[in-house]
């Protein structure tokens, strides 16, 4: 094994760890939460996802909607690591079960082995080996994919986004309860009602402005919703600046939920950017927004899996879709 990837592994698995207890229904490492075309997805895989990613040290303080967000992101690994499986073929099977292997004897020479190293992170060794072999095998896709050129191509496919482009938006917002199937539906059935309202009055903006001041629960209210101008994610929830971008000035939104509530945004003005893929930077958000992209389209190649949750407290909500459109 070249030294340069056992570091790598060793950063991720000999770093000290605190023993956890699992949260849930007294759930153990090794039991199954769900399965993938009737292979199963353990318990311990969310455990590790928690201590080395989230640096969750105390299991039983995380939250329900953590550990169910956690759990669709582990199921969703196992569904693109298919895809990569299928695309790599022999090759990436040999070269994992290659570096895993190194790995185990690796830590055999300093005392510990794999089943230690899974026990000290609440999880078991069939959990942290798939862990590995995604981190593996996720990381040489990404080399592969992410150069220059295809970030260049994708830059220019979503030019508004990292151009320098800003949008100037006013929006309503109403709580809901995620974990209210009925209530949720209820509440966008509402709003997209009143967006349809807006839309046929004869100002739709200043409609937009006494709706907001009359029905919004966010800060924005007495301004008429307005939240002013913004450019990148984080400024407005993700969910909420992918559809400001795809809008025209004057347009009204339908509604949209966030892990926050319902929204409904009406888009003042745009200012187009003008910066090239050469100018930036800083392609952190790029490269980012890049491997997204790459996980979604590894995950729609998954589309006939059979996906059946076991444990009904993790499995999420009805809405959240595991592959996307």
């Amino acid at each position: 094994m070249k030294k340069h990837v056992v570091s790598f592994l060793f950063a991720c698995v000999l770093l000290p760890m605190h023993r956890a207890d699992a949260a849930g229904d007294d759930l153990e490492p090794g039991d199954p939460i769900a399965s993938i075309d009737g292979k199963p997805v353990f318990f311990g895989e969310l455990n590790l996802v928690l201590t080395e990613r989230l640096r969750a040290m105390d299991l039983p303080r995380v939250g329900d909607d953590v550990w169910r967000a956690t759990a669709a992101l582990v199921v969703r690994r196992h569904l693109a690591m298919k895809s990569l499986e299928a695309k790599g073929g022999p090759a990436l099977k040999a070269m994992l079960k290659r570096e895993i292997e190194a790995l185990a004897a690796d830590l055999r020479r300093r005392g510990s082995s794999l089943q230690r190293q899974a026990a000290d992170r609440s999880a078991n060794e069939a959990s942290l080996i798939a862990d590995l072999r995604w981190r593996l095998a996720w990381g040489k896709y990404l080399k592969s994919r992410l150069n220059d050129t295809n970030l260049k191509k994708y830059f220019d496919q979503h030019r508004d986004q990292y151009a320098g482009s800003r949008w100037e938006v006013s929006q309503i917002f109403i709580k809901a309860d995620p974990g209210d199937t009925a209530s949720l539906r209820a509440a966008i059935a509402n709003v997209n009602d009143l967006a349809e309202e807006i839309r046929k009055a004869e100002i739709p903006q200043q409609a937009f402005v006494d709706a907001a001041i009359e029905h919004s629960e966010s800060a924005s209210a007495s301004a008429g919703g307005k939240v002013g101008w913004v450019q990148k994610d984080g400024d407005l929830p993700r969910s909420l600046m992918g559809v400001v971008r795809g809008m025209k000035a004057g347009q009204v939104s339908s509604a949209i939920q966030s892990p926050l509530g319902i929204h409904l945004l009406f888009l003042h003005r745009i200012e187009r950017g003008d910066l090239q893929f050469d100018d930036l930077t800083d392609q952190s958000q790029l490269r980012r927004d890049a491997a997204n992209a790459l996980f979604d389209s590894l995950l729609r190649e998954r589309s006939g899996a059979q996906v059946s949750w076991l444990v009904r407290d993790l499995k999420p909500p009805s809405d959240v879709k595991m592959i996307p459109e």
